[in-house]
C-alpha cells in the first residue's frame, strides 16, 4: 500500500465514492482510480461502501452506548462466545455498531432510538434478555 492508496482509502472513508470525483479529487486519471480501486476491493481492504445517514433527521434523537457484562461461566456452559453474543446483538435493529472490549465491560455497542421510552424497550426487551448478559449501562451522547 502507497501513498495513493491512503489518500483513496482517506476520500471512500470521507464518503467519495466515485471514480471521476476521486480522481478530481487526487488530481489522478480516472482509469488509475478505478484500477487502483478495484485492487483495493479484491484485496478485501475496502469491504463495502454505506451512505451516511443523519439519524436525527431520520427521527432518532438518542444515540447510545451501552456497555454490556456477560457472565463467561455461563457463556461457556451454553457453548456460545463473546464474539457469538456480539454478533446476536448487532443483528438486531438499532444497534449501529460493536466490539469486544477489555476493562470493566466484555461489549460495547452503539444504538439510535427515536426517544428514551425506544431506548429503554431495547435494553429492557431486547438486549437485557439475551442469555449471558447480566448488566447493561447506558451512557447517552450529549
Amino acid at each position: 500500500m502507497d501513498q495513493l492508496d491512503e489518500e483513496l482509502i482517506s476520500s471512500v472513508n470521507s464518503g467519495v465514492t466515485r471514480y471521476s470525483a476521486l480522481a478530481k479529487k487526487l488530481n489522478i486519471p480516472m482509469s488509475t482510480a478505478h484500477i487502483r480501486m478495484k485492487k483495493l476491493e479484491h484485496s478485501g481492504v475496502i469491504t463495502g461502501y454505506k451512505g451516511e445517514i443523519d439519524w436525527k433527521k431520520a427521527g432518532f434523537t438518542v444515540i447510545a452506548f451501552i456497555l454490556i457484562n456477560v457472565d463467561i461461566n455461563l457463556l461457556q456452559k451454553i457453548q456460545k462466545t463473546q464474539e457469538k453474543l456480539l454478533s446476536e446483538i448487532l443483528g438486531m435493529d438499532y444497534v449501529k455498531e460493536g466490539y469486544v472490549v477489555t476493562g470493566d465491560s466484555d461489549i460495547i455497542v452503539k444504538i439510535i432510538a427515536r426517544d428514551t421510552d425506544h431506548l429503554k424497550d431495547i435494553l429492557l426487551n431486547h438486549i437485557d434478555l439475551i442469555s449471558g448478559v447480566v448488566k447493561t449501562k447506558a451512557m447517552i451522547t450529549l
